[in-house]
């Protein structure tokens, strides 16, 4: 370890691999489908061993990252950042190369512009609906009569309602796991509650 130059990324493979596992089990246990988020690692390998090497299924935080694992053989992947207005084309690009490329969005505004952009090969966009369960970060409030509203607009024409995604970027703030599980909690009540109406 002290002959490798720095900055540089080193895992305990073993340990890694055992946390990947756990949380595969743990979802599987709940019932829901595990989309590992790759913006800290940003490897291929660490993506194939969170996915159990499916490919399918990540999170990404920028179009860079979205390439990057689009070009490593990722089918299905969710660019989990309200959609930037002059990126649509490059988005469109993936979604027309990808079996599944998500985009989200947290704007009537956003939305039109993807509706204007439809796809080629009988896709439709496949869109999530960003919104704010008193997290204070993007998207729209989880009360506002504006978001079911967005919701079902999405749901009509060349885009899909894929899903709903909030962020518990709180946590940051949190002292302790008792805490970051009680942010976890209540962004999990509200955002259930929203997809009940």
């Amino acid at each position: 370890m002290e002959e490798l130059p720095t900055p540089a990324f080193a895992i305990d493979l073993d340990v890694a691999k055992r946390n990947a596992q756990r949380m595969k089990e743990r979802c599987w246990e709940l019932g829901v489908a595990l989309r590992p988020h790759m913006k800290t690692h940003k490897t291929l390998e660490g993506a194939r061993l969170m996915t159990g090497d499916t490919q399918r299924r990540i999170v990404v935080s920028t179009l860079a990252e979205a390439r990057l694992f689009a070009d490593g053989g990722f089918d299905d992947i969710l660019y989990a950042y309200p959609l930037p207005f002059d990126k649509v084309e490059e988005c469109a690009i993936l979604a027309e190369r990808l079996d599944a490329f998500h985009v989200l969005v947290d704007s009537p505004e956003a939305l039109a512009l993807l509706k204007e952009r439809p796809l080629g090969k009988d896709k439709r966009w496949k869109v999530w609906l960003k919104i704010d369960c008193e997290n204070n970060r993007a998207g729209l409030r989880h009360d506002d009569p504006a978001a079911l509203e967005l919701a079902k607009v999405i749901a009509e024409g060349t885009t899909e309602l894929s899903g709903i995604y909030a962020h518990c970027g709180n946590s940051y703030s949190c002292q302790g796991v008792p805490e970051i599980q009680s942010v976890a909690r209540a962004t999990t009540v509200l955002t259930l509650h929203f997809m009940d109406k």
